[in-house]
């Protein structure tokens, strides 16, 4: 019998790697900004500031971020507030969790936030499978991915039916991972 397509919500959140750059970001606009005040350009400091919360904003926008698992896939509001395209139900063929230490993080993804790029292909003794399925490992080493890495540990990993994966790192791993299980499994 087919289960009820659900409905998730979870949500990710900035770790001490992203809280610090947020700290550079807003510390850099204000070194500057001091510097234009001392050179007697209090509007270009002021334009500094600006232009530097904005870059600090941007970068806890996309390490803060609630995310919806329904029928239509998996939805992604950067700093919950504002909703990017969905990742198609469609498109997945199994979840998986994906245990990566932060040594690796930037060796294998490239680095954390809300983003696209190439991936390191995870190893058959990285993977946990979710409910009843199995794990799923790629012939290829590196894929591109669709990310929403904010921390290393526990990921929730998707294999997509096309070329196209997708890997987040939610508060809670298992809640998500069995949602979006329950998703793929209503959609057949």
């Amino acid at each position: 019998m087919r289960p009820e397509p659900p409905f998730h919500v979870g949500r990710t959140a900035p770790s001490s790697v992203g809280w610090t750059r947020i700290a550079i970001t807003l510390g850099a606009g204000a070194v500057l900004a001091g510097l234009l005040v001392q050179r007697g350009s209090v509007p270009g400091a002021v334009a500094a500031l600006a232009v530097f919360a904005l870059l600090a904003l941007w970068t806890w926008m996309g390490q803060a971020t609630r995310f919806v698992v329904d029928e239509r896939g998996l939805t992604v509001s950067l700093g919950g507030f504002l909703p990017r395209a969905t990742w198609p139900l469609a498109d997945f063929r199994t979840v998986q969790l994906r245990e990566l230490p932060a040594s690796r993080v930037g060796v294998t993804l490239g680095g954390y936030g809300w983003r696209r790029g190439k991936a390191i292909t995870p190893k058959p003794e990285e993977l946990t499978p979710v409910g009843e399925r199995k794990i799923f490992t790629l012939a290829d080493m590196q894929r591109p991915y669709r990310m929403l890495v904010t921390r290393p540990g526990t990921l929730v990993e998707i294999i997509g039916r096309e070329r196209t994966c997708y890997i987040l790192s939610p508060v809670d791993p298992a809640a998500t991972a069995a949602a979006i299980d329950q998703a793929i499994r209503s959609r057949r």
